[in-house]
């Protein structure tokens, strides 16, 4: 993977609570043909506009390791999901949840205007597997992946959508195969991570051997529903849960705390092409190569 400094072609706002920011141009072109990947790692800049990154090559290390070896760089990364690809006219819309300032990829977004940019560091990601039934649950924060997951499933699919969100302001027209049903759960301007609507309409939910669940959403609700299915025997194999956030940490500190609530049993048998981050360390260097081109 080899395009690192994205240049946002358009911003809109979906609705209140959400922002769309599409980027456009040779690195976009050049990341989509390196594979379109679930996930992407943004690097935000530093309140100056800069990026301060330095050259990176620490032999026998990983990615991951070499962009963890500048605590600075690290901080400023985040994990998000790709929206939408758009391989024909070269572009990717990346969707942020508006927090005003309490985040810095919200803060960036929310200055966004065409023409910002913004470091890539590299995409991974897993892809949920076929199935007859889909149980899909998310708040939010993983209403941009659920939105992907919906265009991409097959013609006939079936199944049901479970979102979480704030109020029915911040609904969305989501395209999705007829069989999909989708149910908005709104806590009626309760903050989110105080309401356990998610884990409930999911434990309601019958499941069979024919299920694949996929949750994504604040740390306490992904544990109910994992432990649910669980218990109801939905196999490991069969299900995608991971945290999105937990209440009172930042990205990092989750990850550090908790792995995102990870259970790697749940990947085994997954589609592992998608597996890990790639091309971090090379993404690393080449925009550092790129922003001294620059000047900045």
């Amino acid at each position: 993977m080899t395009a690192l400094l994205f240049t946002a072609e358009s911003v809109e706002d979906l609705n209140p609570h959400m922002r769309r920011v599409t980027f456009a141009g040779e690195p976009v072109t050049r990341y989509i043909e390196s594979g379109q990947f679930p996930n992407i790692k943004i690097l935000l800049p530093r309140e100056d506009g800069s990026f301060g990154v330095e050259e990176l090559d620490v032999p026998g290390s990983t990615a991951q390791t070499q962009i963890r070896t500048v605590p600075e760089l690290h901080s400023r990364v985040r994990t998000y999901t790709v929206r939408r690809y758009d391989a024909q006219r070269a572009t990717l819309a990346i969707d942020f949840v508006m927090h005003g300032d309490e985040g810095l990829a919200s803060a960036w977004a929310a200055r966004a205007t065409p023409g910002a940019t913004l470091g890539i560091a590299g995409g991974g990601g897993r892809a949920i597997s076929p199935a007859q039934e889909y149980l899909i649950c998310g708040d939010e924060t993983a209403l941009p992946a659920i939105g992907n997951i919906l265009e991409n499933l097959p013609a006939t699919a079936t199944g049901t959508a479970y979102i979480e969100i704030v109020d029915d302001s911040a609904r969305q027209d989501l395209t999705a195969p007829e069989g999909i049903v989708i149910r908005w759960l709104s806590r009626d301007g309760a903050p989110a991570g105080t309401a356990t609507l998610l884990s409930e309409a999911a434990a309601a939910h019958p499941v069979t051997e024919s299920t694949f669940a996929w949750a994504g959403a604040e740390s306490a609700q992904v544990l109910a529903i994992r432990k649910d299915l669980r218990k109801r025997g939905l196999a490991r194999r069969s299900m995608l849960v991971i945290g999105y956030w937990r209440r009172g940490l930042n990205e990092n500190g989750y990850a550090k705390k908790a792995n995102h609530d990870r259970d790697e049993r749940e990947y085994d048998d997954h589609d592992h092409a998608h597996d890990h981050d790639h091309g971090v360390g090379g993404a690393v260097r080449e925009l550092a190569g790129r922003l001294r081109r620059a000047g900045r």
